[in-house]
């Protein structure tokens, strides 16, 4: 187990999807866990309460946050740095000034940032590299043996290997280290052993955005990391903590709730705002979705649609469009296409006049692996409008010239040719000489739902329907009313009897 905790120190790599400034790095520090022997009475019946509770002490955790570059100093570079005549480069002279300025305190855990040049980035420049450094990740790649690949990798894609060799080239990098201070001090806060631990060291990769960790985030419980520095160990224990939550920006977050209110204001206006249609006037909304496709030769197709409208009635919508390309499945041994495709129309008319069918036309386009588009079919549909709702499976065909021979000449090297000029014939053929005829290709799925909304009469519809029921409503509250209007009387005649006799008296 000892064994395991001595080398159990990794490395960790992590692609960052927020701004660094805004991660918290945590140092969880405490005793190392030993066996020890029972105390005797002697060395501690003179010692005080709070003596006994530093005992304690030491196996309380201390925990230290950082944040990205955030410097914190020692009590050696407190006092170094406290003296103007030790600050000669513009680093050491910045950091008197923060001395100076503000009221900062030294921390046994403290900070190198990159200012400080503390430790050599983990990738050095070309050519000038350790040939078995365990920082340097060119060596990594060199140890992986990624050109020794056997032959299941394709010649093709050895370039993608091989462009390793230069990942170094141009890069950016930062450096932030967190360090133990175990130097001794006099009296006076003067340094008699320097002596420090590197406890973590952080390296951001600003060309790339991805940071090195060393060691890795562990937990402090299961698997502490041990305080260490070559040959020195002391009796201490630390785990590492790294918080990337993204924390949240008030401004974006204000802009963004901005237009998810004026979306949602929007969205609740064309659903709340009730209007009633024009007297004389009535209102059909129509939801017309193409759903699929089934029997087709090709694989990837689109529907297009033309919708005509007679031209005595208003509408609101798209009359013409297309859906998205789907690739064929398989579905009952059948190929299948699925659209989902929906269109939507408001239509609005007089309620005396006699609606005209509405026309859908689709036809149904194939798109081969050339790009070329050529028709697959044609179908024409009379849409109802009667409220409810509707399916239908429209078998299409598609036109092709008399001669059978031309025409599969014609439709396999050229993909076909347009034959309808009017997709008016569609809707009339009797008016129309055909010169082609029809073949039969596959079905297209649609189905409707249809919403009519009008003004009532003025007067109410059960008027109409039974007057009698309403007649007799009206003489039986007549009725009551009299009974009322007798009791009231009988009551003030019984009331007001005596009231002469009283008078005369």
């Amino acid at each position: 187990m000892h064994e395991f905790k001595k080398h159990n120190k990794t490395m960790g790599v992590y692609w960052l999807k927020q701004y660094l400034k805004d991660t918290l790095i945590c140092i969880k520090l405490k005793s190392r866990e030993e066996i020890i022997t029972l105390p005797n009475f002697e060395e501690y019946k003179d010692k005080s309460y709070e003596e006994h509770l530093h005992v304690l002490d030491k196996n309380k955790i201390s925990e230290y946050t950082f944040k990205w570059q955030e410097k914190v100093f020692s009590s050696y570079e407190l006092q170094k740095y406290s003296d103007a005549y030790n600050c000669s480069s513009e680093t050491e002279i910045k950091y008197h000034d923060m001395i100076k300025d503000t009221n900062v305190k030294s921390n046994k855990v403290f900070t190198y940032i990159d200012e400080d040049y503390h430790l050599p980035l983990p990738i050095a420049e070309k050519g000038n590299y350790k040939p078995y450094g365990v920082l340097n990740l060119k060596n990594c790649f060199a140890k992986l043996h990624l050109g020794d690949m056997n032959d299941s990798v394709s010649h093709s894609m050895g370039h993608l290997f091989k462009s390793q060799d230069h990942i170094s080239d141009n890069d950016q990098w930062m450096a932030m280290h967190i360090v133990l201070d175990n130097s001794e001090y006099n009296e006076e806060s003067q340094i008699l052993f320097k002596q420090e631990f590197n406890l973590l060291s952080l390296y951001h990769n600003v060309t790339h955005n991805y940071l090195m960790v060393s060691p890795d985030v562990n937990n402090l419980e299961l698997n502490p990391y041990s305080v260490e520095d070559g040959d020195n160990i002391l009796p201490m224990e630390y785990g590492v903590e790294i918080n990337f939550e993204e924390k949240e920006n008030g401004e974006d977050l204000e802009h963004l709730l901005n237009n998810l209110f004026k979306k949602w204001d929007k969205k609740q206006q064309q659903l709340l705002n009730f209007v009633m249609p024009r007297l004389g006037m009535k209102n059909v909304f129509v939801t017309f979705e193409i759903v699929s496709a089934f029997g087709f030769e090709m694989d990837n197709l689109y529907i297009d649609f033309q919708i005509k409208i007679p031209d005595d009635i208003t509408v609101k919508g798209d009359l013409k469009g297309r859906t998205h390309v789907s690739k064929s499945s398989r579905r009952e041994d059948k190929k299948f296409w699925g659209y989902g495709h929906v269109v939507e129309l408001e239509l609005e008319y007089a309620t005396g006049m006699d609606l005209n069918p509405l026309k859908i036309i689709l036809e149904t386009i194939s798109v081969d692996w050339w790009g070329r588009h050529r028709t697959e079919g044609y179908s024409c549909l009379t849409l109802s409008v009667e409220p409810g709702e509707h399916r239908h499976d429209l078998s299409c065909s598609r036109p092709e010239e008399l001669d059978k021979v031309e025409a599969e000449s014609r439709r396999f090297f050229v993909g076909g040719c347009h034959l309808i000029k009017d997709l008016d014939v569609l809707i009339n053929p009797q008016l129309y000489e055909a010169k082609f005829r029809y073949v039969s290709t596959g079905s297209v799925a649609v189905r409707w739902r249809v919403v009519c909304q009008r003004r009532r009469a003025h007067a109410d519809a059960h008027a109409h329907t039974h007057p009698h029921a309403h007649a007799q409503s009206l003489l039986a509250g007549a009725e009551a009313v009299l009974r009322h209007y007798k009791k009231a009387k009988a009551t003030l005649a019984a009331a007001t009897e005596c009231l002469p006799t009283q008078l005369e008296q």
